[in-house]
């Protein structure tokens, strides 16, 4: 399937909910997705337009407008293409439904970004630090506004 024709049925399957829709290229295509959505619209892309690999998931810190993005990479075994999908959350409170009832792989990823930006995954099978020790839990070090290891919890750890 070519490029214009997913973009023009994920517009169609979601008018409300899917906005920003652009071919970047022959091979990349990219959309916002409301968060609220994001579940239900991973699924149509796997199911219905073959988009059945997770390549990556991360989040994407946008400070000067309050945002956390949530930035999800999808690809097709049998074309060509690769989907940029972002989701927008505030950035006081991100917190978004997990896709690992879609993508299995999701869950590492997720766990990545809720440990380094504090991204909240509802429904998540097992949210938890992956590799930060717990004493640094909400810290969120890859945030843009985060500062350096606090001199007792750095002694703690030397």
């Amino acid at each position: 399937m070519e490029a214009e024709k997913i973009i023009d049925s994920l517009n169609a399957k979601f008018p409300d909910t899917i906005s920003d829709s652009q071919i970047e290229s022959e091979k990349r295509i990219s959309a916002y997705a409301e968060a609220g959505s994001i579940v239900e619209i991973c699924r149509y892309l796997k199911d219905e337009l073959q988009f059945d690999h997770l390549s990556s998931e991360t989040a994407v810190d946008l400070i000067l407008k309050d945002e956390i993005e949530v930035v999800y990479h999808l690809s097709s075994f049998g074309q060509p293409l690769v989907l940029k999908l972002k989701a927008r959350l505030p950035r006081n409170n991100p917190e978004i439904e997990s896709i690992t009832s879609v993508y299995w792989d999701a869950n590492w990823y997720e766990r990545e970004a809720y440990e380094l930006f504090g991204v909240q995954y509802r429904n998540h099978p097992n949210l938890r630090n992956l590799v930060l020790p717990d004493e640094l839990l909400g810290d969120w070090p890859l945030r843009k506004d985060y500062e350096d290891f606090p001199q007792k919890t750095a002694k703690n750890l030397v």
